[in-house]
C-alpha cells in the first residue's frame, strides 16, 4: 500500500473519532510515537495524516508541542442554517446538497468500503426493520446512521465531516417533514428496500450502480417531502 493511501486512511480514522466524539474539541491527540505504534506505520505517514487534518481545519499544532482538535471544528455554520417548516425551499436546498454529496459518496464507498463499514450499514438496515414507525426518532436515527456509514466508507475526511456537520440540519428537516407530511411518507418496507439496494451495490463493489441507487432514493424522498416544488 502506498504511503499516501496509508496516511489518508489514518486521517479518515482520526476524523471519525472526532466526529463520533471519542476525541473532543480542544483535546490533545496522542503523540506521533503513540500514533505510530497504534497504526503500525512510520512517523512520516503519521505526519502526513496530521498535515491532511490540519489542512481541513480539524486539528492544529500548539506552541510547546502537541496536536489538538480545533474547538470550532464541529460546524458552527451548519448549526446556524435555518430549516423553516413553512418554506418548502428549505427542503429543496437540503436535497440539492444531498444529491450532490451522497451519490458520489456511495460510488466511492463501493470502491473503498471495509467489512467494518458494511457491518455498520447492515446494523442500520436491521434497526430500520426493528422500529414500527420509520418516521419515529429511532427510524430517523437509523436512516442517518446508514448514510453516515456510507460516508465513512469513502475514507474521505472532508466528505465525512461535511456530512456529520449536516446532522443537525438533516435531522431537523426530517422531523419537520415527517410531522407535517405524515400521510405522504411511504411504508417501512419500501424505505428499507431502497436503502438495501444501495447497500447491495456497495457490497458488490458496483460503484456506478451504488451512485444510481442512492440518487433514485434521494429523488423519491424529495418528491414525497416537497410535492409542491
Amino acid at each position: 500500500m502506498k504511503k499516501e493511501k496509508v496516511a489518508h486512511r489514518i486521517a479518515a480514522e482520526i476524523l471519525e473519532q472526532i466526529v463520533e466524539g471519542d476525541v473532543k474539541p480542544g483535546e490533545r491527540l496522542p503523540t506521533e510515537m503513540k500514533l505510530c505504534e497504534k497504526y503500525g506505520v512510520s512517523r512520516a505517514s503519521i505526519r502526513e495524516a496530521l498535515s491532511e487534518l490540519k489542512a481541513q481545519g480539524a486539528v492544529t499544532s500548539k506552541q510547546g508541542g502537541g496536536t489538538y482538535v480545533e474547538q470550532a471544528f464541529h460546524g458552527e455554520f451548519f448549526h446556524q442554517v435555518i430549516v423553516d417548516e413553512s418554506n418548502q425551499a428549505s427542503f429543496r436546498y437540503l436535497f440539492e446538497m444531498r444529491k450532490i454529496l451522497e451519490p458520489e459518496a456511495a460510488m466511492l464507498a463501493a470502491e473503498r468500503r471495509t467489512e467494518k463499514e458494511l457491518d455498520e450499514m447492515r446494523c442500520a438496515l436491521a434497526l430500520m426493520m426493528e422500529v414500527d414507525d420509520p418516521e419515529s426518532l429511532k427510524g430517523q436515527d437509523a436512516d442517518f446512521a446508514f448514510h453516515l456509514a456510507v460516508m465513512k466508507a469513502t475514507h474521505n475526511p472532508v466528505m465525512i465531516q461535511t456530512f456529520a456537520n449536516l446532522d443537525t440540519v438533516y435531522k431537523k428537516a426530517l422531523a419537520l417533514s415527517f410531522e407535517e407530511r405524515r400521510n405522504l411518507i411511504r411504508n417501512k418496507l419500501v424505505i428499507h428496500r431502497e436503502h438495501e439496494k444501495i447497500y447491495e451495490a456497495i457490497q458488490a463493489g458496483e460503484a456506478e450502480l451504488a451512485r444510481l441507487q442512492c440518487l433514485i432514493h434521494l429523488r423519491n424522498i424529495e418528491k414525497k417531502l416537497t410535492p409542491d416544488l
